[in-house]
């Protein structure tokens, strides 16, 4: 996952300050909640999930599987 590009996206977005904001503090927290959800499917199984953020501007798409050696595949879209 390309987490420059995640930024780029937010601070076209929000502006400069509020998406670096919005990526240093929002971002850690659904990526640990989509991990968890990603450890707890069976390996190969395709996940989604959308996370609206609270003031409607932008809605985070992440989709991944969980490999066979454990590592995990992420990709992330925002609208």
């Amino acid at each position: 996952m390309d987490t420059g590009n995640i930024l780029r996206i937010l601070q076209e977005k929000y502006g400069y300050e509020k998406g670096m904001q919005v990526f240093m503090t929002v971002m850690p927290g659904i990526m640990a909640d989509f991990r968890k959800m990603l450890a707890a499917s069976p390996v190969g199984m395709p996940v989604m999930e959308e996370y609206k953020l609270e003031d409607g501007k932008a809605v985070i798409t992440l989709s991944g599987r969980r490999l066979s050696n454990g590592a995990q595949e992420i990709d992330a879209q925002i609208r």
